[in-house]
């Protein structure tokens, strides 16, 4: 899992109020707090936010003066003062993989993440930065949704719900064994392309995978999942549904789906 480890003397610095040398200002920030020049400008804008939920002491305080002469209030609190926060994940996923090298980067300077390529941000979750604060969780999202292709999404762990998957197809005796446990835990049976089991709340997967350790089972959360839709046939689906369907997701319109049903006999399918 990736989480990282800090001092007892890192404090969270929050922005308070702003005046006076804005365009400057930005530029400051986003070289004292590793954030990127966009989200500078929206707290800015704002006049108060997060600016890093976790630096170290001497190096926040260092920037003070700098901070006061352009105008800025900020307020550093002790992280271990604060109270207890609920965890959160976050997805991060490119549209296009090209695009890695300067997100790797970009991920190495604020959270010291290493050993991260372009193959990190593949699959339908792409790579998850787990066991965050609510507030960290935020604030890197915040950070990286400027950046050009870069999708983020945020789950809390509390309400959390997986689908379960195999690496590899579960023999019968295997499969048979888990969906047994799943049905006495109440959860859903696979159905759905390859999952072997739906909607199973966090503490129900550890259990899953602490009781099946050699089956290659793992969850992704629901939160992440994205997925490709392949048109291959007509099937069940009318065109007017595919076409509704389409139409709901701004980032498919583009598509013209309604020539697309004129033209083709309709049937999807969908898989990890």
């Amino acid at each position: 899992m990736a989480i990282s480890h800090f001092a007892n003397e890192d404090v969270q610095v929050s922005l308070l109020a702003t005046s006076g040398y804005g365009a400057v200002a930005a530029n400051v920030l986003a070289e004292r707090f590793g954030v990127t020049r966009q989200y500078a400008e929206s707290v800015l804008e704002q006049g108060y936010g997060l600016l890093s939920p976790r630096l170290d002491r001497e190096k926040a305080r260092a920037a003070l003066p700098l901070l006061s002469a352009l105008g800025l209030r900020v307020a550093l609190q002790p992280v271990e003062s604060m109270p207890p926060d609920e965890f959160a994940d976050v997805s991060i996923r490119l549209r296009d993989l090209a695009l890695a090298p300067k997100l790797v980067v970009t991920l190495e300077r604020m959270l010291g993440l290493t050993g991260l390529n372009a193959a990190s941000f593949i699959g339908p979750q792409g790579y998850v930065v787990r066991d965050l604060s609510s507030a960290r969780a935020e604030w890197l999202c915040n950070a990286l949704r400027p950046l050009t292709g870069v999708i983020c999404a945020i789950s809390e762990q509390q309400t959390a719900f997986y689908d379960l998957f195999a690496e590899r197809k579960l023999s019968g005796n295997d499969h048979a064994e888990v969906k047994r446990q799943l049905r006495l835990m109440g959860c859903g049976i696979g159905g759905f392309g390859d999952a072997v089991g739906l909607g199973l709340e966090r503490r129900v997967l550890d259990r899953i995978l602490a009781q099946f350790p050699d089956l290659g089972l793992f969850g992704i959360d629901r939160a992440f999942q994205r997925y490709e839709l392949l048109v291959i046939g007509r099937g069940a689906l009318t065109g007017q549904e595919f076409a509704d369907f389409m139409m709901s997701r701004p980032a498919a319109q583009a598509i013209q789906p309604r020539k697309l049903m004129e033209s083709l006999p309709l049937r999807l399918e969908n898989w990890l």
